[in-house]
C-alpha cells in the first residue's frame, strides 16, 4: 500500500498556471515573429515593401488562435491525466 501526500497547495497550482501562461506567451511571440520575418523576406523577394508584412501579420491572428486552442487543449488533457493518476495513487 502506497500513500502519497495530497498536494492541494494553491502555490503549486498557481505556479503550474503561470508556467502554462508563459508557454502560451512564447508561442504567440514565436508565431508573430515568424510571420513578420516571412513577410519581410517575401517583400524583399518581390520588391513590395509593406504589402506582405501586413498580410502575414493578419495571417498570424488565426494562426495564433489555432495554436492557443490546440496547446491549451493538450495541456488541459495532460493535467487531467495527472490529476486522475494522483487520485488513483491516493485511493490505493
Amino acid at each position: 500500500m502506497r500513500v502519497m501526500a495530497n498536494n492541494n497547495n494553491p502555490l503549486s497550482t498557481y505556479g503550474l498556471v503561470a508556467g502554462v501562461v508563459g508557454q502560451v506567451g512564447c508561442i504567440v511571440l514565436l508565431v508573430i515573429l515568424g510571420t513578420l520575418l516571412l513577410g519581410l523576406a517575401l517583400d524583399e523577394a518581390f520588391g513590395t515593401r509593406p504589402t506582405f508584412i501586413f498580410v502575414m501579420l493578419l495571417v498570424s491572428v488565426p494562426l495564433n488562435l489555432a495554436a492557443l486552442f490546440f496547446f491549451t487543449r493538450y495541456k488541459a488533457r495532460q493535467l487531467q491525466g495527472t490529476a486522475k493518476q494522483k487520485e488513483e495513487d491516493i485511493s490505493e
